[in-house]
């Protein structure tokens, strides 16, 4: 339960930074965002000035990172006040232990979760036109009955299991 609250919290304090960065709330339609994430996403340049600019403003003590108090103090600003909720993600982020989160660590993080947000985007527009009557484009690409060499897959089936329970 808790690792949902910490996930919905995350995915927000990246909406909130790419809203305070990159003006993500001035953008009229669905598909508008969709192409900027796309394009964040892509472009190895626009990312690393998006996770800078996030990491500067927030480096008090301008050491190039984030402690455990300069994070903390980022998620109360865009009002996340789950304090164990804050710690655990810190902890997660801190990949090498060090008690900070320096650019190649939030970089890792501000990437999934922009995936993780153009991935709602890309289905809530999906909804929408479809309750539209629009066709829509399928949000993941569908596989083939053939593996990458050639070969035929194997399709699994729970109806070689039995079961033993009686």
């Amino acid at each position: 339960m808790a690792e949902e609250g910490a996930a919905a919290e995350c995915e927000e304090m990246v909406e909130n930074a790419l809203t305070v960065t990159l003006r993500f709330s001035d953008m009229k339609t669905l598909s508008t965002k969709i192409q900027m994430l796309e394009e964040l996403i892509a472009d190895p340049d626009k990312l690393n000035k998006a996770v800078y600019d996030i990491i500067s403003s927030s480096d008090l003590n301008h050491d190039e990172q984030l402690s455990r108090a300069e994070f903390q103090k980022v998620l109360q600003d865009f009002g996340i006040g789950d304090f164990d909720a804050i710690d655990d993600l810190f902890c997660s982020l801190d990949r090498d232990g060090n008690g900070t989160i320096n650019f190649k660590e939030f970089r890792y993080f501000f990437r999934a979760q922009t995936r993780i947000k153009l991935q709602h985007l890309k289905e809530l527009k999906a909804m929408k036109d479809k309750s539209k009557g629009k066709p829509t484009q399928p949000t993941v690409q569908e596989n083939d009955d053939s593996s990458s060499d050639g070969e035929p897959k194997k399709k699994f089936s729970f109806k070689k299991w039995k079961s033993t329970r009686n």
